[in-house]
Order: C-alpha cells, then structure tokens, then sequence
C-alpha cells in the first residue's frame, strides 16, 4: 500500500527537518506504546476479582493478549524509527513527555494518557489507529464519525495546526499517524540518496538478533527506507487481508466486542465490569502536584511503582545501546537485544500486573495503583566496558530489591517472577564483564539494600526502609516491615503510620523562613568544648532542666563550659536527642553513639533518629551529628523535617504513643 501525501501535508526537502521528525515519531510511538500497556494490565484476569462470568473473562483474557502485542508492535516501530534515524545521521531517540499529554501535543487532536481500559479509552485507541483517507471506503468512514467526535478535540484543524507550528521548528500538519509517516517518507523520495544517507550502516540494529514479530528493516536506501515506513504503516493502519491484526482492527473489534458484553449484562439485569480501578496518570514522587497526574502515597506500591521505573528506564538504556552500538561482538549484540526483551516482557509486564492489584494509598479507597513509566534522566551510555558494567549493577540492585520485597511483603506473585527475570538476565552478562567488576557488583549490591533509610516525602510522609527496630514511650515495640510509611504531618489517625490526612489536610513540607538560623557556636573550657547549633535544638530540655549551671535558659551566653565538671557536661551532650550538641575532649570531637538503629517515637513529641540511619534529600545544618537526629511529627515545624520544638507550643498530643 501506498497513498500519497495530501496536498495539506507539507513534503520535507532537508535533513533537519526529518531527523525532527524523526524524533516526534519515536515519541509518537513510545508513548502510544506506554498508553496500550497500561490499559492492558488493568484487564481483570481470575475470576475472584469479580465482575465478569467465565464466558467474559475468556473474551477480556484474548484482549489483554491483543493488547500486548500492539504494544509490542509499537516498540518494534520504535526500533524501525531508530534505524531510520541512524540510516540519515541522527542518533536513536527514546525520551518523551511526561503524561499526560493533552490533545494538542499531536495534530490529530487526541489526549495521550495512562487510564484503566473503558468504552471511550477504546474509542480513542481506534482513533490514533484511523487509516488515512482513501483506505476505508465514504461509508465505512461515516460509521466511524460519530467516535471521532468522542475522541477527537474538537478544535479547527487549521488553527490547532498554526498553533503547533508556531511553537515547533517545521510544519506538523497531518490527521492520522499514516499521514505523518507518509509526510517523512516525502524525504526520502526527495532528498538525493547519495546525500541523504550519511549513516554506517554497521552502526545500525540488526534484525537477526531480535526475536520480534515482525522483522526490522536495515535501512540503507531509498527503497528500504520507503519499505520501512509501509511496514509501520500498514502494520497499525491497514485493514485487508494482508493485514487481519492491524492496530485498527484489532481495537474496532475490541470495541464491537465490549459494546456486546455490555449490552448482554443489562440485559440480563447484572453489570459487567472487567477493568481493574487503577488510577488515571499516575506519578510516584515529585515536586508539587502535577496538574492531571495522581500520586501514588500507599508507600509498597510507591516503592514497587519506583522500581517498575527503574526496570523501565534501564530497559531503556539498553535498548539504546542496542541501537547505537560500539565495540560489541555478535554474541553480545544478540545478548544485550534479547536481555532488553526480556525485560520488556518478564519484568515490566508483572510488575504492571502487580501495581494493578495493589492499593495506591489511603486517599484513594478502592482504587488500586499502576506503572507512571517515568524515565528520569536517560543517557546513552556510548562505552562499552562503562556501558555493561553499570547494566549488571542495575539489574543485581533492582533484582535483589524486588526479592527484599516479595520476602517481607504480601505482594502479587507476578513480582516474584520479575526478581527471576532481573537475576537470570544479569547472570548471562555477567561471564561479558570485566572479572575485577563482576565478582564485587552482586555483594555490593546486597549491601545497599540492607541499608536503612529514612526519605521525607515532598508535603508527605516519610518513607523508611529495612527498619528493624520501631519502639515508643510506652515501651511497645512497634510493627515494622521493609517500607513503612510514618506520619508528619500530625493528623494521621493511625499515628505513627501515615494515613494519608496530608494529602486531605494540604500539608506542606517547606521549611520556613522564620526558623532558627543555621549558626555553630562553640564554648571552650578549661577540659571541655561545648559545641552547639540553636537552629538544629528539638528544645527537649533536658540540658537546660538536669545542668542548669552550664545550660541556661536565658541570657545571651547559652553555654557556661566550666559551671560543672566535664564528666557531667559530657553526659548530658551524649543524652541530647536532636544532635545540636556537641563536645570536643582531649582534642577528639564526638560523632555519636554506638548503638542499633531506631526510631523512638517520643511522647507528644518527635521521632528519635538513633544509629546513624541515613537521611536522603535533605542536609543538615552545621555541625548537626547524623548518629542521632530528632524528626518533626507534628507538622508544624518551620525546620522540617526536624523537630524545633512546636509541638509543644501546639498542644501537639498523641496518647497511643
């Protein structure tokens, strides 16, 4: 099939001009890619998750099937782009936009998003995958017009088309993905291949080792650059008999099929619900609200949200030195292709079935959470020996995380079978890493991941991880596991854990600019320095209360060094709970106690950091000690995340603790 480019599409004469749009495709495709997925993993697939009969979920089962492979299908167009890319000089691209993406981010006027399947989810799919006019017949379009007005934004073409263009480099003017495929094939028709094709070919991915579907296209001329975008082309957009599981096809008939089920269920007085309650753009932690996301706060599926990215974005990075290899052998080549598969199909695909199933967090009842496939920042690794050392260390970490977190967890099984995929794919690189690396990467991993860490949530909780020891005032010790989320907001009703009352409430986490500066004093002594930090002090009071001959409460000198002896001084700074004191004696400074980290939740008071636990994304103020630390959980300190002393003015009380 070939159609011509229509007269409203401008053809493209320069190599800039395609390589941008080159780049826009692999976007395009990327994110249609993420969009099927999600709606993919939240098709219910047992009965016990109720809402459909067997007869329905072997129906809703065959479309969750279809669904991969389209998904698939567009990674394998992403794959085809990248080769058009490196064919013509450019590198291959696989960063996108954040979702959601609204109507305007593409011509044909269509939002983008990460939603549970519904009727009109389906309804829009068809919509990105419309043939381009002159391949459904008049009448076959009519029956079509109707969803394209639920689908598409109803906005003039022509001025959805000068808005984009003012903002864009080069003119973005079609209304279906084949429209623009074929306006980029208009280059390759019309720049002089002898000019056009500047790429080595060796550089480019090789088809053989790639166990897809549908084979890549080598891309070293005209023909088969036009060979490739038929394939894209025809593979999404093309219902014939060549083509019975186009894209197109294969949603109309989801839709003809859900519209069917539907209508049965009324009929027989019962309703038919087979999509999982996932959230809408989900995102996982960030600055501030992102207007139509939902993040998640329920701190398992955070964390497994967390590493789903993590697969995602290293997946990534090794497709991308798939596509842009150096120095790889054969072996390796076909090893890094199918390693990335892999991934993309044991990894990322139970992790998404697991993050269906499980809650998003208290704000949300009922409602359970879902992948944001957030990249964070994705590099092009361009050394090889670089290059495959930092893919074994990732996949140890994040296989051994995901095995912390299935054995001290109840999580859906499908996240066992990740932690097997993440450790079997790092065992076949291993023996193709350097032995002085290979034989470290696994043990170091380990290490970091017994780690114990306490990370404040922007405006949320704090979350902690491998914490053994969780005790109060009481002297109870409390439930741990290995991510708990802790208030700190201070109205969280089941206090220490966080319920999700921040969220409710609108609690911020800034500090303020009224706080106690940030200014280290230090008193000498005849035997004895004292050091302090007003801007660090909980105000427990136990220096002012049990010393009051060296600790005073008013007066401009806080410190009097020599109003007791050094033993008494230096008792009472081992006993300060918030790290401001300090001491130096016989010319050692003192760096804390030895002692198994905890945390103490105080009475009416604030969380008791002990043992050295790291604190991530947030610095101390001068001369603070990190052995032990005193957080705010009331939620009205202006020095959060530590404790100032508020509480006390705020009649701050929790009586269960």
């Amino acid at each position: 099939m070939s159609v011509a480019v229509p007269a409203r599409v401008c053809p493209v004469d320069t190599r800039e001009e395609l390589l941008y749009l080159l780049t826009r495709a692999s976007e395009l495709e990327h994110d249609l890619a993420c969009s099927y997925l999600y709606a993919g993993y939240s098709i219910k697939t047992r009965l016990e998750e109720g809402g459909v009969s067997v007869e329905e979920l072997a129906t809703i089962r065959t479309w969750k099937a279809k669904i991969a492979t389209v998904a698939v299908e567009e990674m394998l167009h992403l794959g085809q782009v990248s080769n058009l890319l490196t064919a013509v000089g450019g590198t291959p691209h696989f960063a996108r936009s954040n979702f959601p993406l609204p109507a305007s981010a593409f011509p044909f006027g269509i939002a983008i998003s990460l939603e549970p399947l519904s009727q009109s989810l389906i309804e829009r799919f068809v919509c990105y995958e419309m043939p381009e006019q002159g391949v459904l017949s008049l009448e076959q379009m009519a029956q079509y017009e109707k969803i394209r007005k639920h689908s598409v934004v109803e906005n003039e073409q022509l001025e959805m088309i000068r808005r984009q263009n003012s903002i864009e480099p080069f003119d973005i003017d079609f209304r279906t993905v084949g429209e623009f495929y074929h306006k980029i094939e208009s280059a390759f028709k019309r720049i002089p291949a002898a000019r056009l094709f500047i790429g080595d070919p060796a550089a480019q991915a090789n088809p053989e080792y790639l166990d897809l579907p549908k084979q890549l296209i080598r891309v070293v001329d005209t023909d088969s650059a036009c060979k490739a975008i038929e394939m894209i082309v025809e593979q999404g957009e093309s219902p014939s008999a060549e083509h019975p599981d186009a894209h197109f096809v294969v949603f109309d008939n989801i839709r003809r099929e859900y519209e069917a089920l539907v209508d049965k269920a009324q009929r027989e007085g019962r309703v038919f619900e087979p999509f999982r309650p996932m959230l809408e753009n989900p995102s996982t932690r960030g600055i501030g609200v992102v207007a139509g996301t939902n993040r998640i706060t329920g701190p398992i599926a955070q964390e497994l949200a967390g590493l789903f990215n993590s697969s995602y974005g290293l997946m990534l990075m090794m497709l991308a030195r798939f596509f842009a290899h150096g120095s790889e052998t054969e072996d390796e080549m076909r090893l890094l292709a199918r390693g990335t598969l892999r991934i993309m199909a044991s990894v990322l695909r139970p992790l998404g079935e697991a993050l269906a199933k499980t809650p998003a967090g208290p704000e949300y009842p009922g409602r359970s959470a879902g992948p944001t496939f957030g990249t964070g920042n994705l590099d092009l690794l361009a050394h090889k020996n670089a290059a495959w050392i930092f893919f074994l260390e990732r996949l140890y970490d994040l296989a051994m995380r995901l095995t912390r977190l299935t054995e001290e967890t109840t999580l859906p099984p499908e996240v066992q079978e990740a932690a097997a995929a993440l450790e079997s794919v790092a065992e076949h690189l291993t023996p193709f890493i350097p032995a002085e690396f290979s034989m470290i990467v696994r043990s170091e991993a380990d290490q970091r991941n017994a780690r114990t860490t306490i990370r404040p949530e922007a405006d949320g909780p704090y979350i902690v991880r491998n914490l053994r020891k969780l005790t109060n005032s009481k002297g109870e010790t409390l439930a741990v596991r290995p991510i708990v989320a802790l208030c700190r907001c201070g109205g969280s009703n089941i206090k220490p854990y966080c319920d999700g009352t921040h969220a409710r409430i609108g609690f911020s986490s800034a500090k303020s600019p009224a706080r106690t500066p940030d200014r280290p004093d230090s008193y000498v002594g005849k035997e004895i320095v004292v050091l302090d930090n007003r801007g660090t002090c909980c105000h427990f009071g136990n220096c002012t209360e049990h010393l009051p001959e060296v600790f005073h409460q008013d007066g401009d000198r806080f410190v009097t060094p020599d109003g007791a002896g050094p033993d008494a001084v230096e008792a009472i700074v081992r006993a300060c709970p918030s790290g401001a004191l300090g001491f130096i004696r016989d010319g050692v400074a003192y760096e804390g106690e030895s002692r198994d980290q905890e945390i103490y939740v105080a009475q009416n008071a604030s969380y008791y950091v002990r043992g050295g636990i790291e604190l991530e994304g947030e610095s101390m103020n001068k001369g603070a000690l990190r052995e032990h630390y005193a957080l705010c959980r009331c939620g009205q300190s202006k020095n959060k995340p530590f404790c100032d002393g508020t509480h006390w003015y705020a009649r701050f009380s929790d009586e269960d603790n």
